[in-house]
């Protein structure tokens, strides 16, 4: 019986600006976020070659060209995580069983080493990761569907659920060396710092040296507090990026009123500052989450007893699939920079039937993304994607969604659209 992986399997998808290492862009652009991506794959990749594995194969999402060499390439089906790894496990299964050992493309520090470790005589083997997840997992003959359904994936109880998975199997598993995914900044960061051979280390290294910038919550966090902070495009000039401060750190006014009587709870509002209107739904007897990326407004919005966790739209949320409404207010209908994208995020977390509330610009034809670089006392951010949206973008982007126009209305100089969600 072989006693190390004969196949060795890496699940990735094309690094495209936008479509990976989103929570990166707390402090890289998209673009760059999407350097990272690729870097790490190529060190990932790089390590597959350098194995003693007699089969590679890349378990793909996107145009794998320039990506395959001495990979066989295999197509990702849609729908979840475990959906898709099972079927790349059946994909790179043999006759006779030989291991399979399946790696991601978040841990370019991974070696060849590692992937030639012997399984001693285990049914399964296991890569936990040092946020809660697993950075590699390998199987012999067990039905992956059975190892996969019903496993919750990208939680930070992930690898234990899986780990308990397998010996409910009554599989025996040996642990491998736990692993850091790069998935936050601070992750990248501490991945660059101790492994400088690779090629994500000298790409992370040529994107932040000589530049001294700060990730976008740092500046909430100043602003919030009270600190003179401006934006601007990336190229551009400054403009006032505090024209709504005072309402945003105020309490709700009577336009904010008209918004909370057309809420469904429960609620949850994306970015919402400092918790205004988190207080105002509570005032009225709805049910309602806050979420936002700044310190400071978490906290200025807990001193008001409000419902609140520091959280980003990219991960995983309390109720998704079950809020009544959705709100993005207060220019937050721009997060990201991709419409389509962050209506489709929305659109996951409102139960069938729901509302997603916008607050859009009042020019009706406005459709623009840019790239916002914050300046305040501590310094500049990185550029933040950022999108302006008037009423007419929002409906054709909407109408591709299942997504129809409920109630669209202006008061105090601001517009709103309501839209709901298809049953």
């Amino acid at each position: 019986m072989t006693d190390r992986a004969e196949t060795v399997v890496v699940i990735a998808k094309q690094p495209r600006p936008g479509r990976v290492k989103t929570r990166l862009q707390s402090r890289f652009s998209a673009a760059e976020a999407a350097e990272l991506a690729a870097a790490a794959l190529r060190d990932t990749l790089a390590a597959v070659r350098a194995s003693r594995a007699h089969r590679r194969v890349l378990a793909w999402d996107g145009d794998p060209a320039g990506w395959d060499d001495g990979f066989e390439v295999v197509r990702q089906p849609s729908g979840d995580l475990g959906r898709r790894l099972a079927a790349a496990f059946r994909a790179a299964r043999t006759d006779d069983d030989a291991p399979v050992l399946l790696v991601g493309m978040d841990t370019p520090q991974l070696t060849s080493a590692l992937l030639d470790r012997r399984w001693n005589g285990a049914d399964a083997v296991l890569g936990l990761s040092e946020d809660g997840g697993f950075w590699a997992i390998g199987l012999r003959s067990a039905d992956p569907d059975a190892v996969f359904d019903g496993v919750p994936m990208s939680t930070d109880r992930t690898g234990a659920a899986q780990l308990a998975r397998l010996a409910s199997l009554g599989l025996s598993v040996e642990l491998l060396p736990p692993l850091r995914d790069v998935d936050e900044p601070a992750d990248a960061e501490y991945v660059a710092e101790r492994y400088p051979q690779l090629a994500f280390s000298r790409r992370h290294a040529a994107i932040v040296g000589g530049r001294d910038r700060l990730p976008a919550d740092r500046l909430f966090d100043e602003l919030y507090a009270g600190g003179p902070v401006s934006s601007a495009p990336s190229a551009g000039r400054p403009e006032s990026f505090l024209a709504g401060l005072a309402r945003w750190i105020g309490p709700a006014d009577s336009v904010d009123a008209m918004v909370v009587s057309r809420c469904e709870p429960p609620v949850i509002d994306i970015g919402c500052g400092p918790g205004r209107m988190v207080d105002a739904l509570q005032r009225s007897g709805r049910a309602v989450l806050g979420i936002d990326i700044s310190r400071t407004a978490v906290a200025l919005a807990a001193r008001r007893g409000g419902q609140i966790l520091r959280r980003d739209l990219s991960t995983e949320l309390p109720g998704e699939g079950r809020w009544g409404t959705v709100l993005l207010l207060d220019g937050n209908i721009g997060i990201g920079g991709d419409l389509p994208a962050l209506l489709r995020r929305c659109r996951q977390l409102v139960g069938p039937g729901g509302l997603i509330i916008c607050e859009v610009d009042p020019d009706p034809e406005l459709a623009e993304r840019v790239e916002l670089v914050l300046a305040g006392a501590g310094g500049r951010s990185v550029p933040v994607p950022w999108a302006r949206t008037g009423i007419r973008s929002l409906q054709q982007v909407s109408a591709d969604l299942d997504l129809m126009t409920a109630e669209e209305w202006r008061a105090g100089g601001r517009a709103f659209v309501s839209l709901r969600a298809a049953t």
